[in-house]
């Protein structure tokens, strides 16, 4: 048995023994009770819905998907068997076979599919799967693959920002601040962009400046090298204030 499951017992009966002994906890109890019940009626829900309608994609899509997210993958794999007899070719049911395939023996054939099918389609057309096998790229820790999937895709499709976004927050988990930054600026510059976003964009720089200042020692001069820098460090001064 892996880490997870134990961890997640131990967290919670460290829950389960903080609301037994507070009273006032009770709200927060059955608040919990409701999301759990919620979720087992969601999943029978969407098992109904698969068995009713066998030849659906969609809901047997679905059902695959909620068995993934939730780990179970096992059940997201015998689901995913059915989906392949009837569906062998859909682009989702395939999508889905790589996701399930990441962390296997079977990974390194996985992205390698991956990224002939990505190259067997026509330049401008293939921005979803593009931003999909990029995901892939990321979880199996191929970051410098990633990062190009990012950049061509986004030369391919300059009306949409998602290359971008998704390459800047590349670079912000792996600590890289100011090409993060940098892309941001590029995005939030563009014509199409609307002064809403351009102001959710200022915000999302500057909360991810601050969560680098907060995790690694970021010099001033680098911190105030960004566009956002000002802005930045008198957000840091105002937390930092009694």
């Amino acid at each position: 048995m892996g880490l997870g499951v134990p961890l997640a017992m131990i967290t919670g009966w460290f829950l389960a023994q903080f609301i037994n002994a507070d009273p006032q906890a009770n709200s927060l109890k059955s608040s919990l009770e409701a999301k759990a019940l919620n979720q087992v009626r969601r999943d029978q829900r969407l098992a109904q819905l698969a068995r009713a309608n066998p030849r659906d994609l969609h809901w047997r899509l679905l059902l695959a998907r909620e068995k993934f997210q939730k780990n179970d993958l096992e059940a997201a794999n015998r689901e995913l068997i059915t989906l392949q007899a009837l569906w062998p070719n859909h682009p989702e049911v395939q999508d889905l076979k790589l996701l399930l395939d990441v962390g296997t023996e079977r990974q390194a054939s996985a992205l390698k599919q991956a990224l002939k099918r990505f190259n067997q389609q026509p330049n401008g057309q293939r921005l979803t799967f593009g931003l999909r096998l990029a995901d892939l790229q990321r979880l199996t820790q191929k970051d410098d693959a990633a990062i190009a999937t990012y950049q061509v895709i986004a030369a391919e499709t300059p009306n949409d920002i998602r290359p971008l976004l998704a390459l800047a927050l590349l670079y912000r988990d792996k600590g890289e601040i100011q090409q993060s930054q940098q892309l941001l600026i590029s995005v939030r510059n563009r014509v199409s962009i609307s002064k809403k976003d351009k102001l959710a964009l200022d915000q999302l720089a500057v909360r991810w400046a601050l969560e680098a200042a907060r995790k690694i020692e970021v010099s001033e001069t680098e911190l105030q090298a960004t566009e956002f820098g000002q802005r930045v460090k008198e957000q840091v001064g105002e937390t930092q204030e009694p």
